[in-house]
């Protein structure tokens, strides 16, 4: 199944009700299951952006409709990156031309 990162950024709203942040966090994995997505990894962060997830999805469709639902809250804003495995980019390698 195709693999993706969620990087997450907390907006100004999503500041103001940091407090109960980590509760909300906890409906993430069920949240997504509506998606048809699988949370596999979810971190808090000290880098370029606040929270990651690693998820699997069926198709990028799905994992794009979880993204625009967990932006709707106006808690973060979201940022989808397909991650392909070492054989899945060998693979695209292998097809360019010489």
């Amino acid at each position: 199944m195709p693999l993706y990162y969620i990087t997450e950024d907390v907006t100004r709203e999503g500041m103001m009700s940091c407090k109960q942040a980590p509760e909300r966090a906890k409906g993430v994995v069920g949240f997504a299951a509506n998606f048809d997505v699988t949370v596999l990894e979810f971190h808090y962060c000290m880098a370029h952006f606040d929270f990651i997830m690693k998820v699997e999805a069926p198709d990028d469709e799905s994992v794009c409709a979880f993204a625009m639902a967990v932006r709707k809250s106006g808690n973060v804003t979201a940022r989808v990156t397909r991650a392909f495995t070492p054989g899945e980019w060998g693979g695209m390698v292998a097809r360019l031309p010489e």
